[in-house]
């Protein structure tokens, strides 16, 4: 019986992230190196400042920061662990019309869940809906989802181009010829980032976003 006790207490702790083999944190009294991104920023104290939040280095290992009273702590950002958070976190019912979240279309229904807050008999059944309404009713339907996965995409996309300015870091170059150079990365990093807010701004416009 202790032993079963045990296994089920193992598994709620690795759930929550607090499993020994799981979190290595470590104590950090110093000063934080860099501004923190708002983006990166998971939850603020009363007075606006960062309370939890995530550094990136120049290898893409994520670690989350806990800023405490005096002091800092430091545990690895688990994407496993958060990708079982997140399915813990659909609810039992669909919202929506009441039912089972977890029955034989469990699957879809954690798919739209996601993609949209209700189970899969919701979403097709609204669809079906919509369709009735006509071509254009369809047509503007459509819009809204593509529009919504567009900044979904954005979203992830505006935290790889700050890990990829991290890593950035050549300033000179030679070819096969011998010919040397530097590299203004000022310059490159300024033009990466105008590059990026251009395709977003005409991917909005394509879909009518301001």
């Amino acid at each position: 019986m202790n032993n079963k006790l045990q296994n089920v207490k193992a598994v709620q702790q690795m759930l929550a992230g607090d499993h020994r083999t799981q979190t290595r944190k470590s104590i950090y009294t110093g000063k934080t190196k860099k501004e923190i991104s708002s983006q990166d920023i998971i939850e603020k104290f009363e007075d606006g400042s960062p309370k939890i939040w995530i550094e990136t280095d120049n290898s893409g290992f994520r670690t989350r920061i806990t800023q405490h009273d005096g002091f800092k702590s430091r545990a690895p950002e688990n994407s496993i662990l958060k990708s079982i958070q997140d399915i813990l976190k659909v609810p039992v019912d669909c919202p929506s019309c009441g039912a089972s979240m977890r029955a034989k279309e469990k699957q879809l229904n954690f798919k739209f869940w996601f993609k949209q807050k209700k189970c899969f008999s919701c979403v097709t059944s609204e669809e079906t809906t919509i369709r009735l309404l006509g071509k254009d009713a369809w047509a503007e339907h459509e819009q809204k989802i593509m529009s919504s996965n567009a900044e979904a995409w954005f979203a992830d996309a505006d935290k790889e181009v700050e890990i990829l300015k991290t890593q950035v870091k050549e300033t000179s170059w030679e070819n096969a010829d011998g010919d040397k150079g530097e590299v203004d990365i000022t310059s490159f990093i300024k033009k990466m980032e105008e590059d990026y807010l251009k395709l977003k701004s005409n991917i909005r416009s394509s879909f009518e976003l301001t």
